[in-house]
């Protein structure tokens, strides 16, 4: 059956009910902030719509009410609640420079936004889940809130094609996946990476850096290796007790 979105309920249901599931499990983990920072995916079969958390549930409580429905004029065209000025902006950004950019994660998760503090910033050289974005990753310096649409789409211009990771410096990440699973695997690897890379740089040592040969090959490797995604998202959804629904 199609919905009002012109794509099968279905699909829906199941893109929301991942979407929701993404948020508890970066609560799980303590990668939100508060009620603050957001995910996106673009409407499967859709251009120009988007799904996004409502502004006001603690991660830890979303479910698939809490997702709504946006389009690039900021209407709500399906869903209940309010977004928030940020969120639209950056997201609207995001999907409307890059549509292949299906899932976009921001976060201010802890290890990966201290290390947008530093100069040296996040080293894809140092050790194997790092290398996961090793010359896939973007770096941006800070502009302040994304209050308008300037801002939004000036954080847009760093997504750039074959980018993973935009480096939000003194503010945050931006991971982007091709679903939710994949997105949320990338971001699973890069707090762990980014985790490591602090208590290796508190040990005050000098951090040991592979070649660019290995930390390319490792990175292709990666790639491959981001096929188990699904797998990861699967396992996680049970730790959360999140039962996959049978939406056909």
């Amino acid at each position: 059956m199609t919905d009002v979105l012109g794509v099968s309920h279905d699909v829906i249901a199941r893109a929301k009910h991942d979407l929701a599931a993404a948020f508890r499990a970066a609560a799980m983990h303590g990668y939100n902030e508060g009620i603050d920072n957001h995910f996106s995916l673009a409407v499967p079969g859709r251009t120009d719509l988007f799904l996004l958390n409502r502004f006001g549930p603690h991660w830890s409580e979303i479910t698939s009410d809490d997702i709504i429905t946006v389009d690039f004029d900021g209407n709500i065209v399906d869903g209940h609640g309010n977004w928030e000025v940020t969120a639209f902006m950056i997201h609207r950004g995001c999907h409307r420079a890059r549509p292949d950019a299906q899932a976009v994660f921001h976060t201010h998760m802890p290890y990966a936004s201290a290390l947008s503090m530093t100069v040296d910033g996040f080293n894809t050289r140092i050790h194997q889940n790092s290398m996961y974005f090793h010359n896939r990753m973007a770096r941006l310096a800070y502009g302040g809130f994304a209050e308008g649409a300037s801002e939004g789409d000036r954080i847009a211009s760093a997504v750039t094609e074959g980018a993973i990771l935009v480096l939000l410096e003194n503010h945050g990440v931006i991971v982007i996946g091709q679903n939710v699973a994949d997105a949320w695997h990338k971001l699973y690897f890069l707090e762990q990476a980014a985790r490591l890379q602090v208590l290796a740089q508190s040990t005050g040592s000098p951090l040991i850096e592979v070649s660019e040969e290995v930390a390319q090959f490792t990175a292709d490797s990666w790639h491959r290796e981001a096929q188990n995604a699904p797998q990861l998202f699967a396992a996680v959804k049970r730790q959360l007790g999140w039962l996959d629904v049978n939406f056909d």
